[in-house]
């Protein structure tokens, strides 16, 4: 409601018409107070009572509005001297003409300071959508993020208890799993929020240990032949973003393979661009979903509040809920990239991020 007040309120057109219609009361009322003598107050009262009313509707600009007044009560005084100096007109009703400018002054005072108070109201609004929304995508973000290291944490549990023949220690290991677990609960039912805001990386990414510490971790709770095929040498990307990013791809390849299909991590050098991502052999993508994530790029990461959610096209296609590819566009981006999809050696997926190597 503020909101469309104020827009309203700030339409140029509507202002401009009434500040014409305001200009024309006061050349009617001047040429009555010239022709007919005998209504200089009534038309003076006319002039405080129409600005009165169309000032709070069109708010002019304030040099404009003193203007016009301000010669008006030099008309007005102009045309009525020469009636007090015949002693027509009592010299007191000379103060009648700077009525309208005293009238003007407050009157424009009062309304900029609601026009002040309705804007401030906006800005507050406006922030607090904002945090309403950095709060629902910080939630989202989150419970994807929290997922992975839990992943990995019940498998090495399951890996250790399958291997544990103490019957105290198997219980122990069961009762820590049942409490990642409900922490991954926990996660799911996180609030979402908004705003991926990464920065600058700040130290260049090694690839070749990177990568290789992911399929470390990973080969440990997956059934996955996971491989590194590394060619460029650094990635402009924050490590700890990058890992992040290469968490959540290897957790969609395994999501959509079998075990014992092959997984691959791999960085290349293309002209001057690095491409880091991840290829598997398992059912790959369609290509309207890789239309989606090639093309749709600003959507894909910007679409709160347009009513238009992308990442619903990804959901349940190439990642469960759309947000972990939202996540790693947004690290892309926060390097100058882009996240590309497309078609692996062996027929799966291929996603990476595209990097400027400068």
């Amino acid at each position: 409601m503020v909101s469309g007040t104020a827009s309203r309120r700030r339409d140029p057109h509507r202002a401009g018409g009434l500040f014409l219609l305001w200009l024309g009361i006061l050349v009617v009322c001047g040429l009555f107070m010239l022709l007919v003598p005998s209504v200089e107050l009534a038309a003076i009262e006319l002039v405080i009572l129409s600005f009165a009313v169309l000032y709070g509707f069109g708010a002019w600009p304030v040099v404009r509005t003193v203007t016009s007044v301000v010669a008006f009560a030099v008309v007005a005084a102009v045309i009525m001297f020469p009636r007090v100096d015949r002693g027509d007109l009592p010299a007191v009703e000379m103060i009648e003409v700077v009525t309208p400018v005293v009238l003007a002054a407050v009157v424009t005072y009062h309304v900029r300071r609601r026009d002040a108070a309705i804007e401030a109201a906006e800005v507050l609004a406006r922030a607090d959508r904002r945090r309403s929304s950095a709060r629902e995508r910080l939630g989202r973000m989150t419970s994807h993020e929290l997922r992975t290291p839990l992943t990995i944490a019940r498998g090495y549990v399951d890996h250790l208890a399958a291997s544990e023949v103490d019957d105290a220690r198997r219980e122990d290991l069961t009762t820590v799993r049942e409490e990642l677990d409900q922490l991954t609960r926990l996660s799911e039912r996180l609030v979402r929020a908004v705003s991926l805001d990464l920065g600058a990386p700040d130290v260049p990414a090694d690839p070749a240990g990177l990568l290789e510490d992911v399929r470390r971790r990973w080969a440990v709770v997956v059934e996955r032949d996971l491989v590194v095929r590394t060619e460029a040498r650094s990635v402009p990307v924050n490590p700890e973003r990058l890992r992040a990013a290469l968490d959540t791809l290897v957790e969609n390849s395994v999501r959509y393979t079998r075990p014992g299909d092959r997984i691959c991590l791999f960085s290349e050098v293309r002209g001057d661009t690095v491409e880091v991502g991840v290829e598997d052999a398992g059912s790959g993508m369609s290509d309207d979903l890789i239309a989606s994530i090639n093309e749709g790029q600003a959507a894909l990461f910007d679409d709160v509040g347009t009513g238009q959610d992308v990442s619903s096209q990804l959901r349940d296609a190439y990642s469960q809920t759309g947000f972990g590819l939202r996540i790693v566009q947004g690290i892309a981006r926060s390097a100058g990239g882009r996240l590309v999809a497309g078609h692996g050696r062996r027929g799966g997926a291929r996603v990476a991020l595209v990097i400027p190597r400068r």
